[in-house]
């Protein structure tokens, strides 16, 4: 579980240290982006990125609420405050940038539909259709 200290940096520290960050995750290409951010953040954290980035996504498709707490394993309240960020365009950045490059686009939905159905029964008669993302390739 991530901790932060109850001691607070003064704020213009503050935007010193996550602007040094993004600089250097801005430099990195995906191999050493990958080592870096495994070094840098526990596995609950990567985790945590993770599923929210995969939130978002499925938010962008359409998906409902609650179908994306049963899918990524949320709380109902996790995936109702991403829900609520993303109406109100909290997200707009992230869901640019995914959705900029359709190829790189279609790349990361078709990932996320088998990490989904893993474990499930192969489809058929139509039975996990609803799981599944509607996606169209354009």
């Amino acid at each position: 579980m991530t901790h932060v200290s109850k001691r607070k940096l003064p704020h213009k520290k503050e935007d010193q240290l996550l602007n040094q960050l993004y600089k250097v995750v801005a430099q990195l290409d995906s191999k050493r982006a990958s080592a870096f951010l495994s070094e840098l953040f526990g596995e609950e954290e990567r985790l945590m990125f993770a599923k929210r980035l995969a939130a978002i996504i499925l938010y962008t498709e359409g998906v409902s609420s609650y179908r994306v707490s049963v899918l990524l394993n949320l709380s109902p309240s996790t995936t109702d405050r991403i829900r609520l960020n993303y109406e109100i365009g909290k997200y707009g950045a992230i869901r640019r940038f995914v959705t900029e490059d359709k190829g790189e686009y279609t790349r990361i939905v078709e990932t996320l539909e088998r990490i989904l159905q893993m474990g499930f029964p192969p489809r058929g008669r139509g039975r996990w259709k609803k799981t599944l993302l509607k996606f169209t390739r354009e």
